[in-house]
C-alpha cells in the first residue's frame, strides 16, 4: 500500500461514498491509500490502529479457521469498514483483508479520536450493521453445503447486487471452483429456467414469479 498525498481526491473520494455520513464527529483525519492485487490490507495498516474504508478496486474477507485453513466469506466490491471487529473487541481479529483488484482505500488513524469515536452514537450504529453483516455472512458460510448449485445460489443471493452474477472469473475465485465448473452450472441452471443469461458473464437469478410452472407428472394420475 502506498500513501497518497492528494487531499483534492481525498475529498472527492470521501463525498462520492458519503464516508463522512458514518460520524458525527467533524474534521476527522482522513487518509488515502493505494492498493494493488494481492495486498493484505490488515498486514499493511494495522486494523487496531486503523478504520479502513476501501473507495474503488475490490477486497475478499477471507477467514482462517482453527485447523489453519483459509475461507472465503465474501468479496466486496463496494464501500465496507474494515477494522470493525478490532475497534469492537480491541484484539486482532482472524480475517485478513486481501486486494483482489487495485484501488483506493480511505484510511482513518485512530490514534486521536478513538475516544470521540467511542461516544459517537451515528457511529456505533454504523459499526453495528457492519458488524451485524460480518456475523451473518460468517456464520451462513459455515453451513454452506457442498453442492455447488446451492453454493452458488448462496453466494448470488448474498454477494451480487440486484441477483445478478458479473464476471464469472471472480464468482469462480469465491467458490474455488474453475471458471470451466461453473460455466457449466450456470449452463445447466439457464436450461432448467432458474437464471437467465444476460450479456457475456453476466447471469441473473429469476425470481418465483419468471420461473416456468414445473410440470408434475403425478403417475398416471388424470384429472
Amino acid at each position: 500500500m502506498k500513501k497518497i498525498p492528494d487531499q483534492k481526491l481525498l475529498s472527492r473520494l470521501l463525498s462520492r461514498h458519503s464516508i463522512e455520513s458514518f460520524f458525527s464527529v467533524q474534521d476527522l483525519p482522513f487518509e488515502l491509500y493505494s492498493f494493488e492485487k494481492g495486498d493484505y490490507l490488515n498486514n499493511e495498516l494495522d486494523p487496531l490502529e486503523y478504520l479502513l474504508f476501501p473507495v474503488s478496486g475490490a477486497v475478499r474477507i477471507l477467514h482462517i479457521r482453527d485447523d489453519g485453513s483459509v475461507h472465503q466469506i465474501s468479496a466486496e466490491n463496494k464501500t465496507v469498514c474494515l477494522g470493525d471487529m478490532e475497534f469492537a473487541t480491541g484484539r486482532t481479529s482472524l480475517y485478513l483483508i486481501e486486494a483482489a483488484h487495485s484501488g483506493y482505500c480511505i484510511a482513518l488513524p485512530l490514534k486521536e479520536c478513538r475516544k470521540q469515536l467511542k461516544q459517537d452514537p451515528v457511529f456505533l450504529n454504523f459499526l453495528l450493521g457492519q458488524l451485524a453483516r460480518k456475523i451473518e455472512l460468517a456464520s451462513a458460510s459455515q453451513a454452506l453445503p457442498r453442492n455447488l448449485k446451492e453454493r452458488l445460489d448462496f453466494y448470488i443471493r448474498t454477494q451480487c447486487q440486484d441477483n445478478t452474477l458479473k464476471g464469472v472469473e471472480r464468482a469462480a475465485s469465491a467458490l474455488s471452483v474453475s471458471k470451466r465448473q461453473l460455466l457449466r452450472i450456470l449452463k445447466e441452471l439457464c436450461n432448467e429456467g432458474i437464471m437467465a443469461k444476460e450479456g457475456k458473464g453476466t447471469y441473473r437469478l429469476l425470481t418465483a414469479d419468471e420461473i416456468p410452472m414445473a410440470e408434475f407428472s403425478g403417475g398416471d394420475e388424470k384429472e
